[in-house]
């Protein structure tokens, strides 16, 4: 590892405890996924005030380090996004959850309202999943 990756910190009582550049609330996970939908290293430095390109740098670089970590978090602020009614959820969202290695519990307490046990019973049962 490069000394830029010691830029990279988690704190309990910061975004969540993920992984973020410097002492910074820019969580590492929100610049992959800013990349993802075609951001340049450029776009990315114009859209986070106060990043250097040693910052991305490093975000890179713990990306590489951390791919399940990274998944994980992109997946979770998927999930508490998707817009549902406590009964339901898109089922390709829990497949992918579960393809992270998430338990059941995790998988349904992502969502916002969490899933009941009821209403996950009902979406495996639909998917023919147990």
């Amino acid at each position: 590892m490069t000394a830029t990756a010691t830029w990279i910190s988690k704190q309990p009582n910061r975004s969540g405890g993920v992984a973020c550049v410097r002492d910074t609330r820019i969580p590492v996970w929100g610049l992959v996924a800013y990349r993802r939908r075609g951001a340049s290293d450029a776009d990315v430095l114009r859209a986070f005030e106060g990043l250097a390109p040693a910052d991305l740098g490093a975000a890179w670089e713990y990306r590489d380090a951390h791919p399940d970590e990274i998944e994980r978090s992109l997946w979770e602020n998927e999930a508490c996004m998707v817009a549902h009614d406590g009964r339901s959820a898109p089922a390709e969202l829990v497949r992918r959850g579960r393809r992270l290695g998430l338990s059941d519990e995790a998988i349904r307490d992502a969502f916002e309202p969490p899933l009941s046990q009821e209403a996950w019973s009902a979406l495996l049962a639909s998917n023919g999943e147990a």
